[in-house]
């Protein structure tokens, strides 16, 4: 558990790579192909991100640019490769938020931020969404809050595994609202909506996109965004937030990182890249179409980002006693 020290580590090598940028330009680089490592399957969401911004980078810079899915153990694999890869910037991580937290909060980490990688960009955020099997009799917050309350440790919710992104959010709402839910872990959004929808567990924190068909067809109750705003894909749910509870809030996220002692201005070169790249308009309309946005952060700023989301998740599971093995 470093994740303070990795945090600051973080932003001291932000600090020098923007330093370093101006000075050292990455003559003909890049001259082959690139790597982007991805721990998902094929057709997931990070694996989008990654095939698109690849897409994009492989025309404006004239060379290819490779997605590899290495799945496993919630994509550490993949962030042990690029760890374990030549710091040439032929080689980056597309990963989310899950991965890393799952990363660093085993027991035993497989891999070592403050050692192992440099910051690129924070990509793009997503939506998580909170909601209820239909026929838990409640519509608000508040009412489903008290009817938990009023039978501790009776109801299930459904997460994406230990550490995973939706049991730390679902572990922060409950930790703020004083209720007591029996975590089951899934692989994947896809069945914990089928089973939220089929009443096997009572609720979840998901991906958006894999609730929100099921709320609109009548088989779920969908009561809440958890992200920093609304989101355009159902306007009419409330942020977390907003109804009352402000700690709890977190985006879903896509990101890059480089193995450490990649050269600053390749860093910058690819953030840069980055931020113009998930600003164009038909990006940001297929980013909409997946229940996204977009970030498209300078290493500076991504690893202040990382420093927060690294205080809060840590300082969260050391309460609640979460790990991710």
């Amino acid at each position: 558990m470093k994740w303070p020290h990795t945090a600051c580590w973080f932003v001291a090598g932000a600090l020098l790579a923007g330093a370093g940028a101006a000075s050292a330009q990455p003559a003909g680089y890049p001259s082959k192909p690139i790597r982007f490592l991805v721990g998902v399957a094929p057709g997931g969401g990070t694996d989008f991100i990654a095939r698109l911004i690849g897409a994009k980078l492989t025309e404006r810079f004239g060379q290819p640019v490779i997605t590899d899915n290495r799945t496993g153990a919630t994509g550490t694999i993949a962030l042990e490769m690029v760890a374990k890869a030549p710091p040439d910037g032929y080689t980056f991580a597309v990963f989310n938020i899950g991965h890393l937290t799952s990363a660093l909060l085993a027991r035993v980490p497989r891999i070592d931020p403050a050692r192992d990688f440099a910051p690129v960009s924070q990509i793009a955020t997503g939506t998580l969404m909170l909601g209820l099997n239909a026929g838990i009799p409640v519509k608000s917050l508040d009412q489903f809050i008290a009817y938990a309350r009023a039978r501790p440790g009776q109801l299930n919710y459904g997460s994406g595994g230990q550490g995973s992104t939706q049991q730390l959010a679902m572990e922060l709402l409950k930790h703020e609202t004083h209720i007591d839910l029996v975590h089951v872990p899934y692989k994947g959004s896809s069945p914990i909506a089928v089973d939220l929808a089929a009443g096997q567990i009572q609720a979840a924190i998901s991906n958006l996109l894999a609730l929100y068909p099921h709320a609109k067809a009548g088989r779920l109750t969908a009561l809440a965004v958890v992200s920093v705003a609304r989101n355009p894909l159902a306007p009419e749910l409330p942020t977390i937030a907003e109804l009352g509870y402000p700690k709890v809030q977190t985006d879903l996220w896509q990101a890059m990182l480089a193995p450490a002692k990649t050269p600053p201005a390749i860093v910058e070169k690819i953030s840069r890249a980055i931020a113009g790249i998930v600003h164009e308009p038909d990006v940001v309309q297929k980013l909409a179409s997946q229940g996204g946005g977009p970030a498209g952060t300078s290493p500076r700023e991504f690893a202040q980002f990382l420093h927060g989301e690294s205080v809060k998740w840590l300082t969260l599971a050391k309460e609640v006693n979460v790990t991710a093995d």
